[in-house]
C-alpha cells in the first residue's frame, strides 16, 4: 500500500473550517481528549518531550502543553493546512507544528519521552506501517481511538448501502477494544493502562433528544453493553514488548 499519507485533499478541506479550531476541537480536548490521556498515564514522571502524532488543528497539543503535560510538544499531522492554522494560533517556545507526509518522518525528528496519537490510527489506510514506524521513536505511548465496530453503526451502514469508509469523518479503521488491543500486540506495544468511556451522550454538538437517549440507554446498559451498540472511545499507555 502507499505510504504516503496525503493523497487526497480530504484533511486539506477538514481543517479549513476555522470556527472548528475553537469550538467542538477544543471541546473534544478538553472534555474528552486530555482527561483521558491524564487517566492513563497516571502517576508517572512528566514527560519532558512529547510527539503528539496527528494534531489536526493543534488544539490538543496546546492543551497538554498549557496545562503543564510535558515541558515540549511537537504536533505533526498530514494536513498542510492544519498545521498552519496550529502554527499561527499556538506555536509558541516549547510548542510547535510540522507537517508529515508519511509515517517514516517521525524517525527525523529525535527521540521523545511519549508519542500521543489521539484519534488518528482510524484515519489511516496502512496502520501496520503507523504502528511499525512509531517503534522506537519514545519510551511511552498513548493511542485513543474509537470502538465502532458496534451494532448500531453495522446496521446504518447496511441501511445506507454504503462502504463503512464513506463516512464524513475519515475513518478507514473500524476497531472493538479486544482487535485494538491484538493489533498493538502484534505490533510488539504491551498496554500498561486502559480507559474506556463514552463520549457522545455529553457531547454538547449531539441533540440534545439524541443525548437524552444514549444517556439513558448507558445508564440501564452499562458501559461494556452500550459499547457492542453505540460507539465509544478507548485509550491505552503502553510501551514496547522487549521481546518482540
Amino acid at each position: 500500500m502507499d505510504n504516503t499519507l496525503d493523497d487526497s485533499e480530504f484533511y486539506e478541506d477538514f481543517w479549513r473550517d476555522a470556527g472548528y479550531q475553537y469550538t467542538y476541537a477544543m471541546d473534544s480536548a478538553v472534555r474528552d481528549r486530555f482527561p483521558a490521556i491524564e487517566k492513563v498515564w497516571g502517576g508517572l514522571r512528566r514527560p519532558h518531550r512529547v510527539l503528539d502524532f496527528g494534531c489536526g488543528n493543534g488544539v490538543l497539543s496546546y492543551w497538554m502543553y498549557q496545562n503543564s503535560f510535558a515541558y515540549k510538544v511537537l504536533g505533526v499531522d498530514v494536513s498542510k493546512t492544519g498545521v498552519r492554522n496550529a502554527h499561527r494560533e499556538f506555536a509558541q517556545p516549547g510548542l510547535d507544528y510540522r507537517v508529515i507526509t508519511s509515517p517514516m518522518n517521525v524517525r527525523q525528528l529525535g527521540a521523545f519521552d511519549a508519542v500521543v496519537s489521539s484519534h488518528v490510527l482510524e484515519h489511516i489506510p496502512d496502520v501496520d506501517e503507523a504502528l511499525t514506524s512509531l517503534k522506537g521513536v519514545a519510551k511511552w505511548y498513548v493511542f485513543e481511538v474509537p470502538i465502532e465496530d458496534c451494532l448500531f453503526q453495522t446496521l446504518k451502514w447496511t441501511v445506507l448501502k454504503k462502504p463503512r469508509h464513506e463516512n464524513a469523518l475519515g475513518h478507514v479503521q473500524f476497531w472493538t477494544r479486544k482487535s485494538f488491543r491484538d493489533l498493538l500486540s502484534r505490533h510488539g506495544y504491551v498496554v500498561v493502562r486502559d480507559y474506556h468511556y463514552a463520549s457522545a451522550p455529553f457531547s454538547p454538538y449531539n441533540p440534545s433528544w439524541v443525548r437524552m437517549m444514549e444517556k439513558l440507554l448507558l445508564r440501564t446498559a452499562g458501559l461494556n453493553l452500550y459499547s457492542k451498540i453505540m460507539a465509544t472511545h478507548y485509550v491505552v499507555l503502553a510501551c514496547e514488548n522487549p521481546w518482540k
